[in-house]
């Protein structure tokens, strides 16, 4: 089993957390990892790069098959790969006090790879991207 932080279209509720997580009883609980959440241009799922906002997130654990399927869906060929379109990199996670409970792999934006540099948009000022998707996307708001 492969416990991680996901912060947008694994969540439950989300598109992915459908299709890969919801069999497994996969949830273990809400997070946070500090980073800045962004959005990218075209897509409907988020960019996560360093920063030191508290991000919202949920923590899963999952069968390593899935997880494996998991990291093909991200675009994580392998560590340091430079067309990654994440990384994963393990990162503290902390409860809602801000206290570090975790230390778990996290999928950043690859930034090193000038294609996703150039997609990178704007802020989710609210740090939630399950909030941002309700709110601003499927409302409208957002295109």
């Amino acid at each position: 089993m492969k416990r991680m932080f996901v912060y947008g279209t694994l969540r439950v509720g989300m598109y992915n957390y459908e299709r890969y997580y919801k069999d497994y009883d996969s949830f273990r609980g809400n997070a946070y990892v500090k980073g800045e959440l962004r959005t990218i241009r075209g897509k409907l799922y988020p960019a996560l790069i360093p920063g030191e906002n508290m991000v919202l997130g949920e923590i899963h654990e999952v069968p390593d098959d899935i997880q494996d399927a998991v990291d093909l869906m991200e675009g994580f060929l392998g560590e340091g790969r430079p067309e990654n379109e994440y990384d994963k990199i393990i990162s503290t996670i902390y409860d809602a006090q801000g206290k570090a409970i975790a230390c778990l792999p996290v999928y950043f934006y690859n930034l090193r790879n000038p294609k996703n540099r150039e997609l990178l948009g704007d802020v989710i000022m609210c740090s939630d991207y399950v909030t941002y998707y309700r709110t601003c996307i499927l409302s409208g708001a957002v295109e």
